[in-house]
């Protein structure tokens, strides 16, 4: 089987840091809107943000070889808080979609 340069793994690496964030992410949202529609509805969002990004954080920091060593831990805490970002706006949008259509609400 052929070997794979390190910026190769690095990006499969990423890819792959990335589809677990946003399968997290798609898990997660219907999770804190269960456990939290009765008591605090105004608390979902947020609270579902606030653990997206911190779990972004945490993966992106902690799986070895994501970057090539020049970075800095804050520059990948950082990039991590973006990824986390980034996947629960896609769960946000598939749940909007799959629940209002495309047409919208």
């Amino acid at each position: 089987m052929e070997q794979l340069s390190p910026p190769e793994r690095r990006g499969y690496r990423r890819i792959t840091v990335g589809v677990i964030l946003v399968l997290l992410a798609l898990g997660l949202f219907p999770s804190t809107a269960a456990v939290l529609d009765e008591a605090n509805e105004d608390l979902i969002l947020p609270l579902f943000v606030a653990v997206m990004v911190v779990a972004g954080m945490l993966l992106w920091s902690l799986v070895p070889g994501l970057s090539d060593g020049s970075r800095s831990r804050g520059h990948l805490v950082a990039v991590g808080a973006v990824a986390g970002l980034v996947s629960a706006g896609v769960a946000i949008a598939v749940f909007y979609a799959l629940l209002n259509g495309y047409s919208g609400a």
